[in-house]
């Protein structure tokens, strides 16, 4: 694993810290999720960066084509709980980004 030496605002320390810890992470992780995603993220179309960025932050599911019943839709639908208000995110600071 190879090291670098950041410099960095204050304030985007701070943001960090303050990400790092409601996720009960390191800055270090933090940091390095974030980079992640952007390299990932710079490359390829808009829908490809979301998808890049989606996975990065371990919400990318992927769907098959065939039907599916009543029942199941249901525990499918139930099994994303919680998944729209970080979609929202990632999506507002795509169009940020434009």
């Amino acid at each position: 694993m190879k090291q670098i030496l950041l410099r960095v605002p204050d304030d985007i320390h701070r943001r960090l810290a303050a990400r790092a810890a409601r996720a009960g992470q390191s800055v270090n992780a933090v940091a390095n999720e974030i980079l992640d995603a952007a390299v990932d993220a710079d490359e390829g179309d808009r829908r490809t960066r979301l998808r890049a960025r989606a996975a990065a932050l371990g919400v990318l599911r992927s769907a098959g084509g065939a039907a599916v019943d009543a029942s199941r839709r249901r525990r499918i639908v139930g099994s994303t709980k919680g998944v729209g208000p970080i979609l929202d995110r990632l999506l507002a600071e795509d169009r940020e980004r434009v």
